[in-house]
């Protein structure tokens, strides 16, 4: 059984990986089941838990043509086998990301920060002098083990992006900011997408995945 529950452990570390690539792939891994057991909440010297993030883009078309059901109506809400199949088409990315390892009961919090350098359109001759924008990833989590499969995560994560393409005017470059905050239960080993956000052309959507840390 420990053996069976250990590669079901690392199908699930394929699976978070692959939403980490925009290359093509053939087909959509099968959702994996549980990882590595927990003990039970309240053990002294229990296993620390790892959180991995994702922030995911998809446009709205490329989720019609799967058949998800416009906000509201049923049957078919969007899944993480729907966002792998857009990434899959090249009509998905992922713009953001954290892991974090996290005790029971703490709170632990990860930051990234990425510089941007663009060029001023008034600099003669252009590209003489640049700007610095700054991208930044915060994700803080806590978590608490529910049962031996299931975890209780509290979560919050910020972003702003700088649009890196090319200006077309003297102002300061596009920005995205998105803000989640709240709590939810994971089975371990099982991503979800737990927060979303969109517009009229892309869907955001924020994927959580919890795995044991007891190998």
């Amino acid at each position: 059984m420990f053996a069976k529950a250990k590669g079901i452990g690392i199908a699930a570390c394929v699976l978070l990986c692959t939403l980490s690539l925009l290359g093509s792939r053939s087909s959509v891994p099968p959702r994996p089941r549980a990882s590595l057991a927990l003990p039970p909440a309240g053990v002294a010297g229990a296993v620390p838990v790892r959180l991995e993030a994702f922030v995911v883009e998809v446009n709205l078309p490329a989720l019609a043509k799967l058949d998800v059901s416009p906000i509201g109506r049923e049957p078919h809400a969007v899944s993480v086998d729907d966002l792998l199949k857009c990434l899959d088409t090249g009509q998905g990315r992922v713009i953001g990301g954290g892991k974090v390892v996290s005790q029971s009961q703490d709170r632990t919090s990860v930051e990234a920060t990425e510089t941007t350098y663009l060029a001023s359109h008034r600099d003669t001759p252009p590209g003489t002098n640049y700007s610095a924008y700054q991208s930044t990833m915060k994700l803080a989590v806590g978590v608490i083990p529910v049962s031996e499969t299931t975890v209780s995560v509290q979560f919050s994560i910020a972003q702003n992006l700088v649009a890196h393409e090319a200006r077309t005017s003297d102002g300061p470059p596009a920005t995205e900011n998105r803000s989640w905050s709240s709590a939810t239960t994971l089975e371990l080993g099982r991503p979800q997408i737990v927060a979303a956000t969109q517009d009229s052309a892309t869907a955001v959507f924020l994927v959580l995945t919890a795995h044991a840390q007891n190998e």
